[in-house]
């Protein structure tokens, strides 16, 4: 058993992070699947937004991408492919 409500927080920090790159639309897709309990398919949609259209992503966002889909047990695969789209910290 898991605690949702982390798995619903990160999910929010990480639209919060990348949220002036997406459209209104896609943000509120994504939202109330977090908010219907669907949060492997907001993870997939989310990662599947990002993949396409090859929005740059901070390595926190990253990391919480990857905490969610372990947590949720999902495959490696559904964030992996945006290792390459993780931009360095800029200091």
């Amino acid at each position: 058993m898991f605690d949702y409500k982390v798995v619903e927080s990160k999910l929010h920090q990480v639209i919060n992070i990348v949220k002036p790159q997406l459209s209104e639309n896609q943000i509120k897709f994504i939202v109330s699947d977090i908010h219907a309990g669907e949060w492997n398919l907001a993870l997939e949609i989310l990662c599947d937004i990002l993949i396409e259209e090859e929005i740059p992503i901070d390595l926190r966002s990253y990391e919480l991408l990857q905490e969610v889909g372990n947590i949720l047990n999902m495959e490696q695969k559904t964030w992996e492919m945006l290792k390459v789209q993780v931009t360095p910290r800029s200091h």
